[in-house]
């Protein structure tokens, strides 16, 4: 519970609020769109602290929700797909599972590069192994060989050995030219 109810941080609620805030006392026909993916996050996210296991479907909601307002932030440097099959969004999934990866790509990928970047976020059935794949790809600033590894990835990690054991996993992968691929694996028998 506490690992969800901090990923509503504060700091990026008062940002946004704030940001709704200037657009409102400047006129701007932006303001009532911010704020309408504003209450779009905050009903996707809140339910969550909440209830038991997320689905994908659930987080794909609040994964759209949050990219549609870091896209209101930065109109201009962030552009993004979702490409989840429906016949998964039933599948139960550890806790802010995909929201982790999109928070990921937009902090230390979109965010810190000039000319921002592409999202993508999509989950599949392997048609051979009939492991649950998900992933979130980045074109932004890429893996930075001299940081160490975040919290989020490192409790992501710990949530899964927790949910899974062994039978799933993480894993960064570098993209050319530029880029990060997150990709999680499930195993075949997750419902």
């Amino acid at each position: 519970l506490s690992v969800l109810q901090q990923q509503v941080e504060p700091h990026f609620l008062f940002n946004t609020l704030a940001n709704v805030q200037a657009l409102l006392e400047s006129g701007s026909e932006r303001a009532a769109p911010v704020l309408a993916s504003l209450i779009a996050y905050l009903r996707a996210a809140l339910p969550q602290l909440h209830e038991g296991a997320p689905t994908v479907g659930r987080e794909e909601a609040l994964v759209r929700a949050y990219l549609e307002l870091m896209h209101m932030r930065m109109p201009d440097r962030l552009r993004y797909t979702l490409a989840i099959d429906p016949a998964l969004r039933e599948i139960k999934l550890p806790p802010m599972l995909l929201l982790t990866l999109v928070e990921n790509a937009v902090r230390h990928g979109i965010d810190p590069s000039e000319a921002g970047g592409r999202i993508e976020v999509g989950a599949r059935r392997d048609a051979a192994s009939g492991r649950v794949q998900l992933w979130v790809a980045d074109s932004g600033r890429g893996i930075d060989e001299t940081q160490p590894p975040g919290t989020g990835l490192a409790n992501l990690r710990e949530r899964l050995a927790a949910t899974y054991g062994s039978r799933a996993s993480l894993s960064l992968v570098g993209v050319e030219p530029h880029g990060v691929r997150a990709e999680v694996e499930l195993p075949a028998d997750v419902s």
